[in-house]
């Protein structure tokens, strides 16, 4: 994952007041610095978890504004912890963006059909990762920007290879 070369300047997030909190859930610990560094640098407050279990436990002390969401994870992957999450705190259920390099996947792509518009196909570039949390945001405060149910999951393709040798999750 990198910053895209689309443009130099660096996207401009509304301010709404309040600092977003964001549950970065992921197995790869590379991945996770490089998510929680670059949303901490756009002033979101950052917990990451490792795998489902330990996602879910955040998700029991406190509600999060967007949580980023590996699909193939140990323990409890990402499916599983969504259907925890919808079954304790359902209202969060539409806060996820889901991340997955396991599109292809006929078990991911099923379970991605049925719940998220919101998926990241890795690798995939930052900016991008900041523009899919804007729109959600953007539909979550209204109403009238929500898809229609019942399309594809949105996803966010790969506009360049990565140069610095980081490697997605296979």
């Amino acid at each position: 994952m990198e910053p895209s070369g689309k443009s130099m300047a660096r996207p401009t997030l509304p301010w709404s007041g309040s600092i977003k909190r964001v549950l970065v859930v992921e197995d790869d610990p590379d991945q996770t610095m490089l998510l929680r560094d670059y949303l901490e640098g756009y002033f979101y407050r950052v917990t990451t978890a490792s795998n489902g279990v330990d996602a879910l436990k955040a998700i029991l002390e406190r509600d999060f504004d967007v949580i980023l969401c590996d699909v193939v994870m140990p323990q409890m992957p990402g499916d599983k912890f969504y259907y925890a999450v919808q079954r304790v705190k359902p209202h969060l259920c539409d806060r996820f963006v889901f991340i997955t390099a396991h599109g292809e996947t006929p078990r991911v792509q099923d379970f991605l059909n049925q719940v998220s518009d919101m998926v990241l196909m890795k690798p995939f570039h930052l900016d991008d990762l900041l523009e899919m949390i804007l729109l959600l945001f953007r539909e979550l405060e209204n109403p009238k920007y929500n898809l229609a149910e019942g399309q594809p999951p949105r996803t966010v393709p790969l506009l360049n290879t990565l140069t610095d040798g980081f490697q997605p999750l296979t």
